[in-house]
């Protein structure tokens, strides 16, 4: 229960990212970069943020802890009593009445079906133990303690807020004149670093500059694009900032709005949150369209190929028949007329899958923001009777229909592409359904590692053997072979997020804003 709130919590805060130290020690070799730093410097600076780190992370262990107690008190508190046993015979009675209702029905019933029996009655069972928590003053209980939670975390931020800025405060005093110069463009620079890779919505953490480097360019292109990048830079800073600070701000409101069951309140935090990462978001594609407006043709749909691939992953990714069709070409026993006739099916498939492809981002764009508010709209529930909601099963996603008809419709071409080899070089197409490319399927709810959580993505990545970045088949069987705990433990984590860089900073990326005025 207390996961999907604390996911619930996380769409309008920055829960996660609160416990992670802004600078670290492996960051110090970009700042002599960055800000030329000379051998003393480097070695001043090596021991500011050395101190820096060891002074936060035993303040956040601490922080965490205190919190992880809180929520242990405040899930005791609500499955005090025979909460516990309510639950579980609520689960089966409802798992027998859906089975006597498919006997009746002479058949298995619908999912949707079966879905609005079972949120209908969690909802009326969690309706009556909230009276009769209310009654017995449990619910007091509950959300005293939280109060507590949300007075923590609101302590936690103003420290970690200020240990943030003395650090950096710290490491600017040690700059000389030239340098000190230098340090409004680094302090965009490593904002974008640490805070870009944060999005919720797609095309929210796309890095402009990465993308520019993945689409290679030409040298002389990419110094026409100089005042469009410089552009680019600030807005994009100034929309972070202001995406940034409201959302260190929101925990304590966001917990508040729990304990009151006040989802107006949730709702308003929700709104505006989605107002400013959307912003964030805006910045991208305008600056985007005004990049590739700016190229010729060619090197412009290039970058608009990366930049879109980088917004809408699990949209514009390969697909098994784009996997196909680079199978069947790169064939050393294919003959030249094959070949053409290959040619001239993939062209036909990729204009048709482009106009599938641009309806599916916009309705992605388009569903995003709702699905992010009721997200967290939905935690308000969970103390003033609404439990029952976070053991339903989520919603489809908007683009399910969508993917399954692009999937079928590439489906079909591979059966075509088929047609034109032997049986032998058939044979060595990719194997599977098109039908799964893109969905949200899975225990993550994708089964594409970029959308995964951070700590399933090193174990994914594990299992990914054919490096497409989704996992298919027998991938997915391993990943959870791998997942399993050889100890009785917990199924492990991956490797945490990189705080030296979102992974899409590039090299001109990294260059930009250490560099600048």
């Amino acid at each position: 229960m207390f996961g999907p709130m604390s996911r619930s919590i996380d769409s309008v805060t920055e829960l996660r990212e609160q416990f992670q130290p802004y600078v670290l020690k492996r960051d110090v070799p970009l700042m002599r970069d960055q800000l030329s730093l000379d051998d003393g410097q480097v070695t001043v600076v090596e021991t500011l943020v050395g101190d820096y780190e060891t002074q936060f992370s035993e303040a956040s262990d601490k922080a965490q802890q205190a919190q992880r107690d809180g929520m242990q008190r405040m899930f005791e508190s609500f499955m005090g009593g025979n909460s516990r046993e309510r639950f579980q015979q609520s689960f089966e009675k409802i798992q027998a009445d859906l089975e006597q209702m498919a006997v009746e029905a002479g058949g298995e019933l619908p999912p949707e079906t079966r879905r609005q029996y079972f949120r209908e009655q969690m909802q009326k069972m969690g309706e009556e133990m909230a009276k009769e928590r209310e009654a017995s003053g449990a619910a007091a209980e509950t959300r005293r303690i939280a109060g507590e939670i949300a007075q923590a975390a609101e302590k936690w931020r103003r420290e970690k807020a200020d240990m943030d800025a003395k650090v950096l405060e710290s490491v600017k005093t040690t700059l000389r004149e030239p340098q000190a110069a230098r340090w409004a463009a680094f302090d965009r620079f490593l904002r974008r670093e640490k805070t870009l890779a944060r999005g919720r919505l797609s095309g929210e953490s796309v890095n402009l500059f990465a993308v520019v480097d993945e689409a290679g360019i030409s040298k002389d292109s990419l110094a026409k694009l100089g005042t469009l990048l410089d552009e680019y830079e600030e807005r994009l800073d100034a929309a972070l900032k202001r995406r940034n600070e409201y959302l260190a701000q929101n925990e304590s409101k966001a917990l508040k709005a729990i304990t009151e069951g006040d989802a107006k309140a949730m709702e308003q935090l929700a709104d505006r949150m989605i107002d400013l990462r959307n912003g964030v978001r805006n910045v991208n594609e305008e600056s985007r369209a005004a990049i590739v407006a700016a190229l010729e043709a060619e090197e412009g749909r290039k970058v608009e190929k990366a930049a879109l691939e980088a917004a809408y992953g699990r949209v514009y990714r390969a697909t098994r028949t784009d996997r196909a069709f680079r199978t069947a070409l790169e064939l050393p026993d294919l003959s030249p007329d094959a070949r053409k006739a290959i040619e001239d099916l993939q062209a036909l498939y990729a204009t048709e899958i482009e106009a599938m492809n641009q309806r599916i981002a916009q309705t992605i764009r388009k569903s995003e923001p709702e699905q992010l508010k009721s997200e967290a709209v939905r935690a308000t529930t969970m103390l003033t009777g609404g439990g029952g909601v976070f053991f339903d099963r989520p919603q489809n996603d908007a683009t399910d229909a969508l993917f399954e008809k692009r999937g079928e419709t590439g489906d079909g071409y591979v059966k075509r592409l088929a047609a034109l080899l032997t049986p032998e070089q058939a044979e060595k197409l990719p194997k599977g359904s098109g039908r799964d490319d893109g969905r949200r399927q899975g225990p993550f709810g994708s089964w594409t590692i970029a959308e995964m959580p951070e700590e399933a993505r090193a174990a994914a990545k594990a299992a990914d053997k054919d490096g497409n970045g989704v996992l298919e088949g027998d991938e997915r069987r391993a990943l959870f072979q791998n997942m399993r705990p050889q100890d009785g433990g917990g199924a492990g984590g991956g490797a945490p997020q990189d705080q030296g860089g979102n992974g899409r900073g590039g090299q001109r990326g990294r260059q930009r804003g250490g560099n600048a005025n």
